[in-house]
């Protein structure tokens, strides 16, 4: 697989096996009693089938789904086509094109979305500080010095579908662009890797580091708890790799997170909490 020009993506990414979860009775980034709604660990839109039943309120709801939306939105374009999500309408996005080599500005020109050039994006981070035994104070807020980009289409490969766009627009260069919304998706890895440890463990099992994080915006030293590994790795024949880590030597437990692994997408690891 050419690393920057990945396989038309419809149809190519594997199903994520239903698991269903207790709920824990509370809500998990809270503690308030009362209605509750269930909570996918990871999201819908990304084929996440891995449920906490009647785990978040609404106020808590409400703002997971904010930033969960910023990274769909901007970072997994196209997502909702991968998995044969309705429309109602194909969308169109703004594509910037030039129609001549002796053009100097861009010019904008809407595509529909079911054949716009996506760039799929993610952070490279470095080691958690808190695995590094590095201190609190000595973190940053959220930050990535380097990206993971590739090319995605739903229906064509990418190098395909520049090809195709070229030739039907009659333009002499396509710009796709990617954004990496840093700070929603440290947010998001916090609130994955916190609903899996809940699920796999219970509240009761462990002190919790990271509910500030998700709920609040006390970023500033996010980067304590979340880290990735910092070099290419090879795609696994999966959906998405989450698995819980023990990091005896100073009692902390881990999540490691790959999204959309078969993509040969980064591996991150969120420090959750202490054993209890």
């Amino acid at each position: 697989m050419d690393p920057n020009n990945l396989p038309k993506l419809k149809g190519f990414l594997p199903k994520q096996t239903l698991v269903k979860y207790p709920s824990p009775g509370i809500c998990i980034y809270c503690g308030k009693e009362g209605k509750l709604s269930d909570e996918h660990i990871i999201p819908f839109a990304l084929g996440g089938n891995l449920i906490l039943e009647k785990s978040s309120c609404s106020e808590c709801a409400t703002l997971t789904s904010a930033f969960e939306l910023t990274c769909l939105r901007t970072m997994y374009g196209p997502l909702r086509l991968l998995y044969d999500l309705p429309t109602r309408r194909p969308k169109k996005l703004p594509l910037k094109v030039k129609f001549s080599s002796n053009e100097t500005e861009h010019q904008i020109v809407m595509i529909d979305q079911n054949k716009f050039p996506f760039l799929i994006t993610f952070p490279h981070f470095d080691t958690p500080g808190i695995v590094n035994g590095s201190r609190v104070h000595q973190s940053g807020g959220a930050k990535s010095k380097k990206f993971w980009i590739r090319g995605a289409s739903p229906f064509y490969s990418f190098r395909g579908l520049m090809e195709k766009l070229l030739s039907e627009l009659k333009a002499f260069e396509i710009f796709p662009e990617s954004k990496a919304e840093v700070p929603a998706f440290c947010k998001f890895l916090a609130k994955i890797a916190h609903s899996f440890a809940v699920a796999e463990i219970g509240l009761s099992g462990f002190k919790p580091f990271l509910e500030p994080l998700i709920i609040s915006e006390q970023l500033s030293h996010c980067m304590h708890y979340i880290g990735s590994i910092g070099k290419d790795e090879p795609p696994e024949n999966m959906l998405h790799d989450i698995t819980l880590l023990e990091f005896n030597t100073i009692n902390v437990i881990l999540v490691k997170i790959r999204l959309l692994c078969k993509l040969g997408t980064p591996t991150y690891i969120v420090a959750v909490g202490t054993r209890k």
